[in-house]
């Protein structure tokens, strides 16, 4: 009786070790994985009959010290001036972080060619993109992520006028983490990093390769992932609509020549080669640091927007 009762309290010692250690069945959700992405294009995503007439002031409109006729421009843009410092997930822990990639090439940023020059936006067709993230659960394939992310058309002057985007979520269904997640915590915490690039030559003949246009940042801080937990739906419902931390330039189309007759050809510009790659670190630990961004501000353009297209053209 005595040895029997010795077997039973190391049993009960044992599970109680790995109950502890055990992770949530929501998390380490990594087997056979596939993550896949997808653009989302379609014609005339800015509605360019309905923008109305933008009048550039004169000196003499400007009035005395003050912004003057400025103030009254369609579309005119007025400073932001956001933070560019955020919290991401530091790269320690890799027992409960996970990071992944998606990645899509050759694609077209409009649906025509244009003489009018490298930034025209006619024809714009880029409208947005959506990631999954699919895994073998229990001999069957279940979705672990589904992200739809899309075009900011909210200021769609600004696409016009200063030859950035912006983008903002559609929608987001996290059922499942990669991460290995405790199993006393049912909480997630992702990044999701989105750089776009493109390669093209300008009218002076210079080539540029695999040049960055441009980052967005979105993060998701404490999203659950038990469907039966409070807040549950509200959590991801309010996310939808929000705007991502950062901007780029709008492509820029290529220089090149056109057909237009029997051996017969003139300048042009192309539909705007780019690339997407987008990167997802996850944690269920809270371990964050500071780093410094670009964000929504309009001296990004100030800085950079001269240089950019004095290259190009």
């Amino acid at each position: 009786m005595r040895l029997n009762f010795s077997y039973l309290l190391l049993a009960v010692l044992i599970s109680g070790i790995l109950g502890s250690c055990a992770g949530s069945r929501q998390g380490s959700a990594s087997e056979r994985e596939d993550v896949q992405m997808k653009i989302q294009e379609k014609p005339d995503v800015i509605n360019y009959g309905s923008l109305k007439m933008q009048d550039v002031p004169d000196m003499a409109s400007r009035g005395s010290g003050n912004r003057g006729a400025l103030s009254g421009i369609v579309g005119g843009a007025v400073s932001l001036a956001t933070s560019t410092v955020k919290q991401m997930i530091a790269k320690d822990q890799k027992k409960y972080n996970a990071q992944y990639s998606y990645g899509l090439t050759d694609l077209y940023f409009y649906d025509q060619l244009s003489v009018d020059g490298p930034f025209d936006p006619l024809g714009l067709q880029f409208s947005g993109f959506k990631l999954v993230r699919t895994f073998e659960n229990n001999g069957r394939m279940d979705t672990a992520l589904t992200a739809e992310f899309e075009l900011d058309v909210t200021n769609p002057y600004e696409i016009l006028n200063n030859a950035v985007f912006r983008l903002k979520l559609k929608s987001l269904q996290l059922n499942y983490a990669k991460a290995k997640v405790p199993g006393n915590n049912n909480f997630l915490n992702m990044d999701f990093e989105i750089t776009f690039n493109s390669s093209y030559v300008n009218s002076q003949g210079a080539l540029f390769k695999n040049m960055e246009l441009g980052k967005f940042y979105f993060f998701l801080r404490q999203a659950p992932l038990d469907k039966a937990a409070p807040g549950y739906e509200t959590y991801y419902k309010n996310l939808v609509g929000k705007k991502l931390d950062g901007q780029s330039f709008i492509v820029p189309r290529s220089y090149g020549y056109h057909i237009v007759g029997t051996n017969s050809a003139q300048p042009s510009y192309s539909q705007g080669a780019y690339n997407i790659l987008v990167n997802v670190k996850e944690s269920s630990k809270n371990t964050f640091v500071n780093q410094m961004i670009i964000d929504n501000s309009s001296q990004l353009v100030d800085a950079l927007g001269g240089a950019i297209k004095k290259q190009i053209k």
